[in-house]
């Protein structure tokens, strides 16, 4: 009896180090859940601003795409107006060629007249022919100061459209390397984002194991102290979720298995002594 209670303080003491281990373990365990439960806010969190990010770029590319759409816009009026006015330069120039084929034309007349001043006495002057001539070149002096006036406007029309055309190329070039520089960014974030999605799936995959491997320790701890109440004909009073008493019934019942099998031992060299003595 002094021996079996030896024992069993030795295994009440085993057993309160297990318990302290036991707590211990379920500490450190409760911490690394913690720190995990911090870590997935911190993910919901970076999650949360890159969707804002995200958000924010796609209303400056809209934003840009608008702008670039209204300066297209403003790029085809101004051809437009150039193709129209480039239309009434050649209207012009017909008319131009016409009016100077109106002047040749008229120069026969004009020569006729002269002819007929010359030779017809009747005609003391050839105001009518001189009339015409001033007539004349006055309407092509009007249509040299319209061709003038069309040549600048059509120039200066020109070179609005050179500068307009290079600002807007400038500008593109800047919305692409702003986009370049976003682009840049986006998959640096989502390199991050992939890095601690693989490190949440290491930790759940971790924690998992180490789930599975203390229910199995539970089932084999429930499944040994049913076991060893059958095998000594005692009720299963303790619950499934009591890990602690269960262990308690185990220890005993080893405890016990050591006891008899050193009195066994014990008797089975009494018996060979005795054998040996008979000899």
């Amino acid at each position: 009896m002094e021996q079996a209670r030896r024992d069993l303080m030795e295994a009440d003491e085993k057993l309160a180090l297990k318990r302290e281990e036991e707590s211990a373990n379920r500490a450190l365990m409760d911490s690394k859940w913690q720190d995990l439960r911090n870590k997935e806010m911190l993910l919901k969190e970076s999650f949360i601003s890159f969707n804002k990010f995200i958000r924010e770029n796609q209303e400056k590319r809209d934003r840009a795409q608008r702008k670039m759409e209204a300066d297209t816009e403003v790029l085809e009026r101004k051809t437009r107006e150039t193709e129209a006015m480039r239309q009434r330069v050649a209207e012009m120039k017909e008319v131009k060629q016409l009016m100077e084929k109106q002047v040749r034309d008229y120069t026969i007349y004009e020569d006729y007249l002269m002819s007929v001043v010359l030779n017809y006495p009747e005609f003391k002057q050839p105001l009518d022919v001189l009339n015409r001539y001033e007539a004349l070149a006055a309407a092509k002096a009007t249509l040299a100061e319209r061709q003038e006036r069309d040549l600048e406007m059509l120039e200066n029309a020109r070179q609005e459209i050179a500068a307009l055309t290079e600002e807007k190329k400038l500008f593109i070039m800047g919305l692409n390397n702003t986009l370049a520089n976003l682009r840049w960014r986006y998959d640096k974030v989502r390199n991050r984002v992939i890095k601690w999605e693989l490190a949440l799936n290491r930790l759940k995959e971790t924690a998992a194991k180490r789930h599975v491997e203390l229910c199995h320790v539970r089932a084999a701890i429930w499944s040994l102290y049913v076991k060893i109440c059958k095998q000594k004909g005692l009720a299963v009073e303790v619950k499934t979720s009591d890990f602690e008493q269960q262990l308690v019934v185990i220890m005993r019942a080893l405890l016990e298995l050591k006891r008899i099998y050193r009195i066994a031992q014990r008797r089975s060299k009494e018996k060979d002594a005795e054998s040996l003595h008979t000899a």
